[in-house]
């Protein structure tokens, strides 16, 4: 379907112009107008507040290019500017204006295209704040009740708990090529307050904080997923269950008879069940991802704050500056041209105490093996990884697992201030045991008390570690 069948071709025109920054916060102002009084608009009340909210931008609009007659808009007043805008939002088919039949007060109504866009241009504008919707959980809450119950809202369960896996499904690839992005700006940054910027201000803020974290931790596809499928395998196994959705389904789909419905349903169940085995792996994907991009920005800070002044640190600076300016497209010939005017060629001599003695006898330094050049970041880096290596290997996940099922023993729960703490070690695996309650392999739960505990010399939160049943 051609996408200007259903909006006017000159839809777009006003975000093209000199002028899009108003226009997108005139959108915005009909967005809030949208959330304040859904059913009615008035156009005074649109123009005044357009007028009122944003005057110094709107003084700004430049008449210059706009399709319309500028004989009276010369030397143009705000509320002159206002009404425009609101002109041509109607000209280009962002609004319709209607008159009220009892008032005869000019009304404005929006095309149900129209508020799809402004809709979209206000979470853009206000993506920082969006908050994460979580997809996992509500899907197992919803699917654990309407299993309890059994009601008439079955169906209409079973359509949300679709409709949310495609939108988790769209979510994940939002997050996965965000961090590509991140990634490929990343080798076009040649600053460490920029990497810095970009790591801490937005990704972790934007992606890492909002998205990828609830991912791995209280809306785990992998601690959810398990549960889902069940749920909706009995649902495809018990015939009475198909009865049900199959009935509801002929209520309120255009299904012709039971087979389409039942094919229907069947179809549904069986995508959501093999799309949460899929969204698994992808969410692995993602963790690689997310690992490689956090270290690529630790080496390249490390890369930039180079100090290094033995001939290699001097190539990698040059390399950094070329960089910088093939990326603005300076290219490499003014480099070049510097470098050249910069070095200088001489011959160098020495003397010694014979030197100052007749007979004069030249003597020439002999050619032999140059002393070995010890490079320390290679050492340091090589210390790094042992110490990293070795603690690694002192507290795997095997040590994790076998710490916490002594501190068990034979009982379900423990309370925190009951797991003996000895030593050092003993507290390091602690912090690790909370930390992987949600991580696969892991046979117990969290509740969280109020206050705190004392264990030796540590304060601890009040944590209960409790067994999940089998």
């Amino acid at each position: 379907m051609n996408l200007f069948s259903s909006v006017p071709e000159n839809f777009f025109s006003i975000l093209a112009s000199k002028n899009k920054d108003i226009y997108a916060l005139a959108l915005d102002v009909l967005y809030q107008s949208l959330q304040n009084d859904e059913m009615t608009i008035r156009k005074d009340d649109f123009i005044r507040t357009l007028r009122d909210n944003a005057a110094e931008l709107v003084m700004r609009f430049d008449f210059e290019g706009e399709e319309d007659d500028l004989d009276s808009f010369i030397n143009a007043s705000l509320p002159s500017k206002a009404a425009f805008i609101c002109r041509r939002l109607e000209e280009t088919g962002w609004i319709d204006i209607e008159i009220d039949p009892e008032s005869f007060e000019e009304q404005i109504a929006l095309p149900s295209y129209s508020i799809q866009f402004i809709t979209l241009i206000h979470e853009i504008i206000s993506d920082s704040e969006s908050q994460y919707t979580s997809l996992v959980h509500s899907t197992y809450s919803e699917l654990k009740l309407e299993d309890e119950e059994r009601d008439e809202f079955m169906y209409a369960t079973l359509l949300r708990v679709y409709e949310n896996t495609r939108k988790l499904r769209t979510e994940l690839v939002t997050l996965g090529h965000s961090i590509r992005i991140f990634q490929h700006r990343l080798g076009q940054v040649f600053s460490t307050n920029k990497v810095l910027s970009d790591y801490f201000d937005d990704y972790k803020t934007r992606i890492s904080d909002r998205l990828y974290h609830p991912l791995k931790t209280f809306d785990s596809i992998s601690k959810f997923k398990r549960h889902i499928t069940n749920i909706l395998q009995h649902w495809l196994r018990s015939e009475d269950v198909r009865k049900q959705l199959v009935a509801q389904s002929l209520i309120y789909t255009r299904h012709k008879d039971k087979r389409e419905a039942e094919a229907d349903i069947i179809e549904k169940i069986n995508y959501i069940s093999d799309m949460y085995e899929q969204l698994d792996a992808m969410v692995d994907e993602i963790d690689i991802k997310h690992s490689e991009y956090t270290k690529a920005s630790a080496t390249k800070i490390l890369y930039l704050n180079n100090t290094d002044k033995t001939v290699k640190g001097h190539l990698e600076t040059i390399f950094k500056h070329y960089g910088a300016a093939a990326l603005t497209g300076e290219g490499l010939s003014g480099i070049l041209s510097n470098m050249q005017s910069s070095i200088s060629l001489f011959e160098a001599g020495y003397i010694n105490p014979d030197s100052l003695t007749l007979p004069l006898v030249r003597q020439y330094r002999l050619d032999s093996e140059p002393l070995p050049i010890i490079d320390f970041e290679d050492v340091s880096r090589m210390l790094m990884e042992g110490f990293l290596d070795s603690t690694r290997n002192n507290f795997t996940d095997d040590r994790i697992l076998a710490f916490m099922k002594h501190a068990f023993g034979d009982r379900e729960e423990v309370a925190i201030s009951d797991i003996p703490l000895p030593d050092y070690d003993a507290f390091i695996l602690l912090i690790l045991a909370t930390v992987h309650k949600d991580y696969r392999g892991s046979f117990y739960d969290i509740q969280e008390g109020d206050g705190h505990v004392v264990s030796g010399p540590y304060l601890l939160p009040n944590l209960t570690f409790v067994k999940r049943e089998n």
